[in-house]
C-alpha cells in the first residue's frame, strides 16, 4: 500500500553511537571534553564553525555547478555551507493507548524536528552575515534505533545587489531555480513544512480483504486514510504559507507512509515540504541581461 519512492524516505539509518550534532573535529587522543550545552541557541560545534569562518577566506558551498552558476546569475554569492540538527527521543505511550495517540505523537515529533533543524540552520546563516540559504535538504536518521536525528543542510548566500532582502530567506530550490523564479517576478520567502498523521482503529474487519483469496479489490478504509492524511499535510503546508504572508508556494517533496498496526489499526503519516514565495513585481518576466560569449577558437 506504500509507493516505493515514498517509503524509502522514512526508513531510518543507524549511526555509530556518539554526539550526532558534533562535527567530529579534534584528534582521537587527548580530545578535549565536549562543552555542556543546555539546548538553547546553537550547539558548541556550530559556534566553533563561526570561529573558523573568515570573510576574506575561501568559502564552502553545497551547490553543484548549475546551482552555483544560477545563484551567481541571480546576484548571490556563497558565504558557506550551514547546518541545523536536533535529536528527538521517540517516547512510548501506554499499551492501553489508542494507535491514533501514537501516530499523533510521531507526527508532532516530525514537525518539531523539521522546525528546530531549520531554525538552527537559519541562525547559523545569520551569524555568517548571509541574506538567505539555498538548496536546503533534510535528512532523518536514527542513531540508536530509538531516537531520531533531523538534519537540515544548505548553502548560505549573500546578495551582491543594492537592494538586499529585508530578512533572511530559506528555500529548498537550487540556485538555477531561484534565478528563474526571480526573473519571473517572484522571490523565495521561507521553507514551509506540513506534517499530518492519523490512524483508523476499526481495522479488524479489513483482514479478509487482504487475504490471498480476496482478489483484486480496493481497501476503502486505507484509501480514505491515505487521502485524508495527504490532504491534512497539504492544508498545514498552505497554512504556513499564509502565516508568513507569502503569495504562493512550491512543493518540493511529498513523503508518505502507511502501515498496519498489529492487525488492529492502520496508520499513515504524510509530510509536505516546499518554499513559500512572494511576488515582487507584476507584468512580464524581467528582461535578461546581455549574454556574454567567448569564441571557442580563442586561445
Amino acid at each position: 500500500m506504500t509507493a516505493g519512492a515514498d517509503r524509502r524516505t522514512f526508513r531510518t539509518q543507524r549511526r555509530p553511537a556518539g554526539n550526532p550534532c558534533h562535527d567530529g573535529s579534534g584528534s582521537a587522543g587527548g580530545r578535549s571534553p565536549v562543552p555542556q550545552w543546555e539546548g538553547h541557541a546553537l550547539p558548541p560545534a556550530a559556534r566553533a564553525r563561526f570561529d573558523r569562518f573568515s570573510p576574506t577566506g575561501p568559502k564552502t558551498s553545497l551547490l553543484g555547478v548549475p546551482g552555483a552558476v544560477g545563484a551567481a546569475a541571480a546576484g548571490f554569492t556563497p558565504v558557506g555551507d550551514v547546518m541545523g540538527c536536533v535529536v528527538h527521543q521517540v517516547g512510548f505511550t501506554e499499551s492501553s493507548s489508542w494507535a491514533a495517540d501514537r501516530i499523533k505523537q510521531l507526527a508532532l515529533i516530525l514537525r518539531q524536528g523539521y522546525e528546530t533543524a531549520l531554525d538552527r540552520l537559519t541562525e547559523e546563516a545569520a551569524g555568517l552575515g548571509a541574506d538567505g540559504v539555498l538548496g536546503i535538504e533534510f535528512e532523518i536518521t536514527s542513531p540508536d534505533g530509538m531516537a531520531q536525528e533531523f538534519v537540515a543542510l544548505g548553502t548560505a548566500v549573500r546578495a551582491e545587489t543594492e537592494q538586499r532582502p529585508r530578512r533572511l530567506f530559506t528555500t529548498e530550490l537550487p540556485g538555477q531555480d531561484v534565478g528563474k523564479l526571480m526573473q519571473a517576478g517572484w522571490v523565495p520567502a521561507r521553507v514551509a513544512v506540513g506534517v499530518a498523521g492519523r490512524a483508523f482503529t476499526d481495522y479488524y474487519w479489513r483482514r479478509p480483504m487482504v487475504a490471498a483469496w480476496a482478489g483484486n479489490t480496493e481497501i476503502a478504509m486505507a484509501t480514505e486514510l491515505a487521502t485524508a492524511v495527504r490532504a491534512a499535510a497539504r492544508a498545514q503546508f498552505a497554512e504556513e504559507i499564509r502565516d508568513c504572508g507569502a503569495d504562493g508556494g512550491i512543493v518540493s517533496d511529498l513523503r508518505f507512509e502507511i502501515w498496519p498496526v498489529q492487525d488492529v489499526a492502520v496508520a499513515a503519516i504524510a509530510t509536505v515540504t516546499g518554499t513559500a514565495i512572494t511576488r515582487f513585481h507584476e507584468g512580464p518576466a524581467t528582461p535578461a541581461g546581455v549574454l556574454r560569449m567567448l569564441p571557442l577558437n580563442r586561445s
